[in-house]
Parts: structure tokens; sequence; C-alpha cells
């Protein structure tokens, strides 16, 4: 049977071999929707030519259209991808990868120049009419109108040269820093003793000197408190000027707590009020022991550390040593807060050991000394890595509102500035050409120009973040939603019953695993433990949802001859089965569909999850009876 690669991983796999040759070139790779789901579009300002990034999509494509006989032709092409951890061969499909070059402001305005110096000074974007060839940059120009010719310069003269001194300065940048000696990391053993827990009614409570695996982390979180982005450190929301003793409280319950997870806190603090209660110190998370992992204490080079609760790190890196252009040409991305690189979407899940391998040796060829330290033991349950994507979308939710604020803000000013520079010219004045005024005309329709479009782009930025704000504020309603949450336990159920089969020595998901091995044996392990805890966090939010009254649909709920809604209509019910409702198939576009209004002689089925009200075929008569 022919294997296919999903168009999101060719998409992926194109992002990577762009970023990978084109290193300085910002790429915008995305996929379609609807009918054009299967194609791809890239877009990018400047950087290489059209035909370069055509020939690293060339292999990516499955089809191709063929406007003669108006059909796709397929093409021979096989691809081997990354997904999820597993190599994955098989025909793109992909129907076409569309490309789209732009230029910069900058790149037309040398266009614009050297257009005006080969015509005499004279003005593209005031010229009219068509014009004749002339040499700019060793290139002819074509017979065409003055914006044609300009772009044309931008692509054949500027473009290529300013991309061709970018490579030159980036080949040159190595060999110019390979001289300064390398920044070493900061001793591990120091981290923990730099904690301290402060309290003043000016600052209120905050804690300073945490860094990422030293355990303070989940005991700050689990008592309240807040990271600040801006000041990197942990701090008590309201307690600035506090009067309450309640700041105090805080403060010492920070100390105790982190004292309780066996980290060495400093905190000059008042004494508490003798009738003061401390709240109880959270139970211990489990956390990375630094000490136990096999990176030698003398090791001074490049850490590629993996454990499932903090994801894939790139540990030990200095500005300017080369690294970054690496780890940003295999998806690495570099985080302030931790202070290092890290790989996305790597937290509670298996290693990568494909990337981790390429990267250390990129990373070795580079000259740099590489250690990889792998810890799968190292794990967070699933409730707490859920309480934390809840915590991080609020904090997205609060961040994009504030984006969105400021840039309707912006459009706004924008648009007025615009108004206040055109109600000066009279409406409808054209410009005095042989004027003394036609220059400031000029500057103030220029001036005009850009603020409207200031204007737009602020008000696309608004609504965009305005979207991204709204849908981080539901993403905790929309993950606990009934009908979802009951499908997702349907699909963890059968991934518990593929790994149970697997750890038997049996076949599942279309492979097997070689059981003898001991490493395939704690994998599995990991994953059925990892996948029943899924599975129960997920049931107590059904429980839950249950008991606050959401209505969750079954068997007991109908019988033959009721009408079920689902999808916004309504379905005679022609049996009733243990996991869903069989009843007459559509086509779905009459509200009613009954043995009599059915247009399909077959029968289709609906889950119970996907099932949002009941109604008994008397009330349905009298409701068809009162329409009619």
């Amino acid at each position: 049977m022919t294997q296919y690669v999903a168009t999101k991983d060719v998409s992926a796999e194109l992002r990577r071999r762009l970023k990978a040759e084109f290193p300085g070139a910002k790429f915008s790779v995305r996929t379609g929707t609807g009918t054009g789901s299967a194609w791809i579009s890239v877009s990018w300002t400047d950087g290489p030519d059209t035909e370069a990034v055509d020939r690293i999509a060339a292999p990516l494509h499955g089809a191709h259209w063929d406007g003669y006989t108006e059909t796709y032709v397929q093409t021979d092409n096989d691809l081997t991808v990354t997904v999820n951890g597993e190599e994955v061969t098989g025909k793109p499909l992909v129907d076409g990868i569309n490309t789209h070059r732009d230029f910069s402001d900058d790149v037309l305005a040398e266009a614009k120049a050297l257009w005006s110096a080969a015509f005499d000074g004279a003005d593209p974007d005031t010229a009219a009419g068509m014009r004749g060839t002339a040499l700019v940059g060793g290139k002819y120009l074509p017979d065409t109108w003055a914006p044609n010719q300009v772009r044309f310069i931008a692509q054949e003269v500027v473009a290529p040269k300013r991309w061709k001194a970018a490579q030159t300065a980036a080949a040159k940048a190595p060999a110019k820093q390979a001289a300064k000696p390398r920044r070493k990391a900061p001793a591990k053993a120091d981290a923990p003793a730099g904690i301290a827990v402060t309290y003043t009614a000016e600052a209120g409570v905050t804690v300073t000197g945490t860094t990422f695996g030293d355990g303070a982390a989940p005991v700050l979180r689990a008592l309240g408190l807040d990271w600040s982005r801006k000041g990197a450190y942990w701090y008590v929301k309201g307690s600035q000027g506090d009067q309450s003793g309640a700041g105090l409280i805080a403060a010492h319950a920070a100390a105790e707590g982190l004292r309780a997870a066996g980290i060495t806190v400093t905190a000059d603090l008042p004494e508490l009020p003798a009738e003061a209660v401390l709240p109880a110190a959270p139970a211990p998370a489990l956390v990375e022991d630094l000490e136990e992992d096999d990176v030698p204490e003398d090791f001074t080079g490049i850490v590629l550390r993996h454990t499932r609760a903090g994801g894939t790190l790139a540990e030990g890196t200095a500005r300017g040593d080369g690294s970054a252009e690496i780890l940003k040409g295999r998806r690495f991305r570099w985080s302030r807060n931790l202070g290092s690189w890290y790989l996305p979407h790597s937290r509670d899940k298996a290693a990568d050991r494909l990337t981790l391998n390429a990267v250390a040796e990129a990373l070795r060829a580079a000259g740099h000394a590489v250690h990889v330290t792998v810890r799968e033991d190292i794990a967070r349950s699933f409730s707490e890595a859920e309480a934390d994507r809840e915590a991080r979308a609020a904090d997205r939710a609060e961040r994009f509102s504030d984006r969105a604020g400021r840039a309707a803000g912006a459009s706004k000013v924008a648009f007025a500035e615009a108004r206040r520079i055109g109600s000066a010219i009279p409406f409808g004045q054209p410009v005095l050409v042989d004027h003394y005024s036609a220059p400031r005309h000029r500057r103030d329709l220029a001036r005009i120009d850009n603020n409207m479009r200031k204007g737009i782009e602020q008000g696309n930025r608004a609504e965009h973040y305005a979207g991204r704000a709204d849908a981080a504020a539901h993403y905790e309603q929309h993950r606990k939603d009934p009908a979802r949450t009951l499908r997702r336990l349907k699909e963890l159920e059968a991934t518990l019953r593929g790994l149970e089969r697997l750890l038997a020595g049996e076949s599942a998901f279309g492979s097997s695993w070689d059981i003898t091995k001991p490493e395939n044996v704690a994998e599995l392990t990991r994953r059925h433990t990892e996948t029943a805890e899924e599975i129960a966090h997920w049931r107590e939010i059904i429980a839950k949802a249950e008991a606050d009254g959401a209505k969750l649909w079954s068997r007991a709920d109908f019988t033959k001859g009721d009408y079920a809604r689902s999808r916004g209509r309504w379905y005679e019910v022609l049996r009733v089965n243990g996991a869903s409702l069989t009843v007459p198939g559509g086509p779905d576009i009459q509200p009613v569909i009954d043995r009599n209004t059915r247009a399909y002689s077959w029968d289709d089925r609906i889950p119970y999850d996907d099932i949002t009200g009941r109604m008994s075929a008397e009330d349905m008569t009298a409701r068809l009876a009162a329409k009619g």
C-alpha cells in the first residue's frame, strides 16, 4: 500500500530545509485550507531569488497542475520526514507549492534611485507611459512601465547584491569570533545558594536567584507565586504596600516551602505574629537531580539535555560562538526565562533522538564540545502539565489583549493624523506641478498614504491579537468541553489497549517492539503509565461536568422512534446501539430527517458524544404540525 506524508509534515520539512539552506533569510511557510488544503505557500522578503527557493521546494511536490489537460499529474517524489520522533517515508500529499518574493522598502528605494539615474532624474512614481530599455547594473531593462522596471531592478540588481553581501558577512563572522574564548557555564552548585526571599512594603514578596532545574519553580507556583518575565523573579500579586500581614505570611511560606524541598534559601524577614499560621507546604515535585546525571563536573562545553519534565534544552552556549545558527536551523529557540535554547513542543514527550544526534553532530563539526544526556525518568504528572498549560494560556490571553489594545490605539492615531493632514488640502485639489506648493503637496500626500497604511496595518494587528487573546481565554473551556473530552477518552483508551498489546509482544499501531530489550520495555511502561494517568484526569473532568449539570447522552436516553439533535438537525432514531444511534442517511439539507424525508437508502450512525438534544416522536409530530 502506498504510504503518504501529510501536507503539514511536508510544510514543516520545507521550513527546515529553507532555514538550513538560506540561514539569515526569514520565510513564511503556510498550508492552505479548504479546497487548497494540499497546497503550500512560501513567501519571503529580499533574500535568495525565486529559482533558488523553487529548487529546494521541487523534491517536495507530490503533484503538479497540467493546464493542458486541466488535471493533477502525480510526481515520483519520495520524502522522508520525522514525525513525533519517528521517520516516515512516503509520497508527499502536496498538489503544489507557490513561492512569492517581496522586496523591502530599502531595496525598492535603491532600485528607484538607480532607475532615476538611468532616466535623467525622472521620478518613477509619477512617470507616465511605457519606457524604453536602459542598462542598469549590467542588466538591460525590459520595455515596460516604470513600476515594472523598478521591480526588475530590485529583483535582478539590488536584492542579489545585498543577499551576496549578507552571505559573505555570515561566512566571515565565525572566523572573526573563533578566537574569542568561550564563556564558561556557571557552576551548577552555586545556583541554589543564591535564592533569596525578601519582603518590603514597596516591592512586596519577591524570590530571586532561582534557575531552571533547581526545583524552586513547582514549589513557588504551588504557593501561588507568579513569574515576572521582565524582572526575572518570582513575586506575590497584590503584596506591594500590603499592611494586613498576608504578604509577610506569603514570604515566610515561600521560604519554608523551599527549605522543605531541600533548597538553600536566604530569608531576612520580620518575625511572624504568634497567632499567624503558615499554609501547608506543597507536596515535593519530581525534579531533575543535576548531581546524578552523566555530565562530567569539569565539562565546559554545550550540554544537550532532555527530560520529560523540562523538554529538550541546549545549555552552555555563548553569544557569538556560532551555535545559534546551528540551533536555529534545527528548530531550537532561545528562552530568556530559561537562559538557554529549547526545542519547542518537547516537554512531556520522549526525546527526539534523531534531532538530538543531528544537532550534536553539527555542533561538533563546528568545533564545539558536546555532551548529550537523556533522562526519560524525570517527568511531571499530567495534571501538573495541564495546570501549567492553563496558567500559560491565561498569561497569553492577558498579553495578547494588551497587544491588541496598543495596536488598536496606534491605528486610531494613524488614521487621525491622516485625516488631519488631508483636512488642509481642498477636496479634489490636484498637485500644481509648476507651483511652489507642489513639493509640499506631494509630501503631504505621501504622509497621508503612510499613515493610512500604518492605520490599516495596526488595525489588522489588533484584530490578529484580539483573536489570539480570545482563543487563549477560552483554552480551558475548549479543552474541558464534555463532548470533546469523551472523544479524547475514546482515543486514549484505544492507545492504552495498543500499548498493552505491545507490552505483551504483539503488534499495534502498525508496528511491533522488541520487548527483549529492557529500554523498550521501560519506554512502553512509561507511555502506559502516562496514558493511564491522562485517562484518569479526563474521567475526573467528565465526572465534574456531570456534577455541574452537563448532560452526557447514552443509550438509556433513547428508544426507537425518538428524534436526536446533532449538528443543528434532528434525526429519527432507527436503532439504539451501545456507542451510537442509527439514523436515516442524509443529505443533511433539511432540518428534520426521518423515514419520509430521507434522500438516501443507507443509514448513518451518530456517536452519543455528538448528540445535543432529544425529542419524542409525539413531540416532533406536534412540532411539525404546528409549523405546517
